[in-house]
């Protein structure tokens, strides 16, 4: 096995070796999610000299992971200079990464270039979610792809798993994962001795705030938070511009925050989360219906049927859970941006007008007003993107 700082951490390696560097790799990542950009900008942005900065980039010119673009037309010189400004884009093609989604019967994996864009995409049922069929999966569908692309392991950056629950970023492992059935499993270290890849694990909410941070709808945004809909209720944070994980990597655990001790019992064995409030299963019990997306359409009905109106009331209720829940992600971390994501966020519009309700009241000091929220309600490659995501950080040395 692999030690922490090893393959096995998902840290640049010889396949990134100019990035190791650590100024060196701020300087990229800045260019990798605003470009293309100045010398002049990276120097403000990062408060170093205009020489210093040169310098730090030069090999990444050289070993062309940063490209010059050509002259701007005349009059877009620098200022008391002669010589024009040359934006610096990030060559996205120099590596490609691998993004996999766990999910209790699918392995989904994409394949992407150094911004973020899906090249290929392979999925696989997953015959069992014991841990050793799981990885094999994994393995299976990772080399599936680099088949299908054609790719060579050392183009690879690295590979990022996304999964629910409670996962060590340090370790790598899952220490608990109810919707796998998990407890202590080592992820990270057997993974990459079984890809012999670099390989770096997170939960899979983490995953999709680092994407939306770096590529997405937070891009620009210092503070933000993604909250995930669907079976459980997930929460990313980004604080700072940096991926919060907390001390054991438990942060943002919005959908186990407490909120009814009569209410519903959870999947965590806790009585009222939000997760056991608002999930999926607490709409289609409270609809009566068989799936969120059959209670959406009931809900949509027009008149006022006994099956459109409980589904009516069935978002209602969900929608007052989530604005409390809302309401305390804000009074804790006052984000700049909330953004709704997950398999079931098309249904946050019939749920809104309960939840900016909610919030208003439990909001403090009119934060209801202040905080944007959007909605990603995108679902091709939305949490297989956002694990390549991880791995594209990791390996450009931004852990």
């Amino acid at each position: 096995m692999r030690t922490a700082s090893g393959r096995g951490a998902g840290r640049a390696t010889g396949r990134a070796a100019g990035l190791a560097e650590p100024r060196r790799a701020e300087l990229f990542s800045l260019a990798l999610r605003f470009g293309p950009v100045t010398r002049g900008q990276l120097a403000g942005w990062t408060g170093l000299d205009a020489s210093t900065v040169t310098r730090s980039l030069r090999p990444l010119i050289d070993d062309d992971y940063l490209r010059e673009s050509s002259p701007p037309p005349a009059g877009r010189s620098m200022a008391g200079r002669g010589r024009p400004v040359q934006a610096l884009s990030v060559n996205p093609g120099r590596h490609v990464a691998i993004g996999v989604k766990l999910g209790p019967s699918t392995v989904s994996a994409v394949l992407t270039d150094l911004s973020g864009t899906v090249l290929a995409r392979h999925a696989a049922p997953l015959a069992s979610a014991e841990p050793a069929t799981a990885l094999a999966t994994i393995g299976a569908v990772v080399d599936e792809l680099l088949a299908t692309f054609g790719s060579a392991r050392q183009d690879v950056l690295g590979v990022g798993v996304g999964l629910s629950g409670h996962v060590d970023p340090e370790s790598g492992s899952c220490r608990l994962s109810a919707i796998l059935g998990w407890r202590d499993v080592p992820v990270r270290e057997p993974l990459a001795d079984l890809l012999d890849l670099p390989v770096v694990v997170q939960n899979d909410a983490n995953t999709l705030a680092l994407a939306e941070h770096w590529f997405g709808r937070g891009r620009g945004a210092s503070t933000l938070a993604v909250v995930t809909l669907g079976i459980g209720i997930g929460c990313g944070l980004v604080l700072g511009d940096r991926l919060h994980t907390g001390e054991r990597g438990i942060a943002g655990e919005l959908g186990h925050l407490p909120l009814d001790p009569q209410g519903r019992v959870c999947t965590c064995g806790a009585r009222g989360c939000l997760e056991a409030l608002a999930g999926d299963a607490a709409i289609c019990e409270l609809s009566g219906c068989a799936s969120v997306a059959e209670a959406m359409s009931a809900a949509s009905e027009r008149g006022a049927s006994a099956s459109s109106t409980r589904a009516r009331e069935a978002f209602r209720q969900a929608g007052d859970a989530l604005g409390r829940g809302l309401a305390g992600l804000c009074n804790l971390v006052d984000p700049e941006l909330v953004i709704i994501a997950g398999e079931s966020a098309a249904a946050f519009g019939l749920m809104e007008p309960a939840v900016r309700e909610s919030l208003a009241v439990h909001g403090f000091s009119g934060i209801s007003s202040e905080v944007r929220i959007e909605v990603d309600a995108g679902q091709e490659d939305l949490w297989t993107r956002g694990a390549a995501s991880l791995a594209i950080r990791a390996g450009v040395g931004q852990l």
